[in-house]
C-alpha cells in the first residue's frame, strides 16, 4: 500500500485538472478580487492566481485581502492592487511533485491554496478542501475526537477588526458567535460579503473608523451544524464538502477542512 501524500498531485486529486482555475492581473484592484472569495451560488474559490503572462507570480486567500483592509484606510484600500496584496511565497507546484510537498507548504505558510503548473505553467489550483474526497472514501479509522480544535468564541457586539485580529492570531478561519439562540459562524467568506454589500459599504462611508465601525452581529451567520464526538473522520469529511458547512461543532471543539486533512493524511494509505 501507498501513502496518499508520496502519489503525484495529478493523481491523488485528479479532479482539480476538471476545472478552471480563477487567475488575475497584477493591476486588478481589491475592489474587483474581493467579490470572488465570497460566497455565491455560482462560484466557490479558495484562491486566486496572480499571473504575468501565463506564469504565476503570487496567490491570493481571503487572508491576504483581510489584512490589507483591516491595515488601511477605508476607502483607500479598495484601489490596493494584486500586486500589492498577493503572497509571493512558494509560488506554484508542478503536477509531478507528490502531494506531500502541496501539505507541507500549507503547514508552513498556513495558507492551503497554491497553483499547480505543467511545465511552469499554471493548469489548475490546490486547496486544502480538495483533499477531503480522498479522505471520504477512506476507512480510516478515528474519530473526530481526536483531531479537534478549541473553539474561539465571540460576542456578537464585537467590532469588526477585533474579530479579525483574533482570527489572525489564532490562525482561524471561522468564529463562533454566542447569541440567544446559541451559537452561529461567521468567517471570512461572510465577512468579505458584507463589507462589500450595500449595507455595508453604506456603514463604513458614513463612519471614519472603516472595519471597526461594523458590529459582528451585523453579518449573515451560517448556521453550526453539531456532531457527536464519535463521529467518523471520513463522516466529517462528507459533511465539510458541502460549501455552506464550513466546520462541524463537537461539544466544546471545532472540526474544519484543515483539522481533517492536515492532522490525518499522514496516516492514510491506498
Amino acid at each position: 500500500m501507498s501513502r496518499v501524500i508520496d502519489i503525484a498531485i495529478r493523481d491523488s486529486v485528479p479532479q482539480i485538472f476538471k476545472r478552471p482555475y480563477l487567475s488575475v492581473l497584477p493591476n486588478t484592484t481589491l475592489m474587483q478580487i474581493a467579490p470572488f472569495m465570497a460566497i455565491g451560488p455560482q462560484i466557490y474559490v479558495d484562491g486566486l492566481v496572480v499571473s504575468e503572462g501565463e506564469k504565476p507570480i503570487g496567490k491570493i486567500g481571503s487572508k491576504q485581502l483581510l489584512l490589507t483592509i483591516i491595515n488601511s484606510k477605508y476607502p483607500d484600500w479598495l484601489k490596493k492592487t494584486a500586486l500589492q496584496i498577493m503572497d509571493s511565497s512558494e509560488i506554484s507546484l508542478e503536477m509531478d511533485y507528490p502531494l506531500s510537498r502541496a501539505i507541507d507548504i500549507f503547514n508552513q505558510t498556513s495558507f492551503a491554496f497554491i497553483p499547480i503548473t505543467k511545465s511552469g505553467l499554471v493548469v489548475a489550483s490546490l486547496s486544502v478542501r480538495d483533499v477531503l474526497p480522498v479522505i471520504m472514501t477512506t476507512t480510516f479509522h478515528a474519530t473526530l475526537k481526536d483531531i479537534a480544535s478549541p473553539l474561539v468564541l465571540s460576542s456578537k457586539r464585537t467590532n469588526l477588526k477585533v474579530a479579525l485580529n483574533l482570527m489572525f492570531q489564532k490562525k482561524i478561519r471561522n468564529i463562533i458567535v454566542e447569541s440567544d439562540n446559541g451559537y452561529a459562524i461567521i468567517n471570512d467568506r461572510k465577512i468579505l460579503e458584507f463589507l462589500f454589500s450595500q449595507n455595508g459599504r453604506k456603514i463604513m462611508d458614513m463612519n471614519s473608523l472603516g472595519v471597526q465601525a461594523v458590529e459582528i452581529d451585523l453579518l449573515d451567520k451560517l448556521p453550526a451544524m453539531r456532531v457527536s464526538d464519535s463521529t467518523t473522520v471520513s463522516k466529517a469529511a462528507e459533511l465539510l464538502m458541502d460549501i455552506n458547512t464550513p466546520c462541524v461543532l463537537l461539544n466544546k471543539s471545532i472540526v474544519t477542512p484543515w483539522d481533517i486533512v492536515m492532522k490525518t493524511i499522514e496516516k492514510i494509505s491506498i
